[in-house]
């Protein structure tokens, strides 16, 4: 009797012990972390090439025709990203085949641009990936222009400083790729040019071109964000 007194006992204890344990708040386990996407930005230095064509003016004295050619290079530059507005400065280098002239009867004009190069601001607006901005800056240039009057050819060479502005649209293909198109107008002023030994001529050149281009951004997005809870 005692016996079967203790197993009871014994028994009770037991299921009673379960059905506390059952009735305790079980522990949930941790969530895991949400990763973000990464958010990208147009902040960061970026190097890149392009090329495009390019038309304008030359005139000397009284005289002007049109010069044509292509024109292709090198860019660098670094941007800044505020929000929606993205601001920096870009310098590019290029070689040209910009060439023109004129003919009348005994005497033949020509000017050739060998090489041009730039530093610009550029200040636009960004969709997203999409980027629409204006540029202006400090053009520089060389500028042959020859006077031939068969069988003798006077010609002058010169490195000209002048303005120029323009504006473009860039899209960033992933988060360090991006291809644009570019528009600028340049100016490289009045100058007066010495064809030794027939004096002095007023000369300007000024160039339309239009350019495509691909550019390789360091740095990419910011980094992805965690959210842990």
């Amino acid at each position: 009797m005692r016996h079967l007194l203790l197993g009871s006992v014994a028994a009770f204890a037991l299921v009673a012990g379960a059905a506390q344990a059952a009735d305790l708040p079980r522990r949930a386990a941790p969530p895991a972390p949400i990763y973000v996407a990464p958010i990208f930005t147009w902040t960061g230095f970026y190097v890149g090439a392009q090329i495009g064509g390019g038309w304008g003016r030359s005139e000397i004295g009284a005289i002007s025709y049109n010069a044509n050619g292509v024109v292709g290079g090198l860019h660098a530059g670094y941007n800044m990203q505020f929000g929606s507005i993205v601001a920096g400065v870009e310098g590019d280098i290029e070689a040209t085949s910009l060439k023109g002239s004129t003919a009348f009867p005994g005497v033949l004009l020509k000017t050739r641009a060998p090489w041009q190069g730039s530093v610009r601001a550029r200040v636009g607006v960004a969709f997203d990936r999409a980027l629409i901005y204006a540029t202006g800056g400090v053009a520089i240039a060389q500028l042959k222009h020859d006077i031939i009057i068969p069988p003798f050819a006077f010609g002058t060479s010169t490195t000209r400083a002048g303005w120029t502005v323009g504006a473009g649209v860039e899209y960033a293909i992933n988060n360090n790729w991006s291809v644009r198109a570019e528009y600028r107008y340049t100016d490289y002023g009045r100058y007066n040019t010495a064809f030794f030994p027939l004096g002095t001529a007023n000369t300007r050149f000024k160039e339309n071109a239009v350019r495509v281009g691909l550019s390789y951004r360091f740095g990419g997005a910011a980094g992805p964000v965690v959210a842990k809870y």
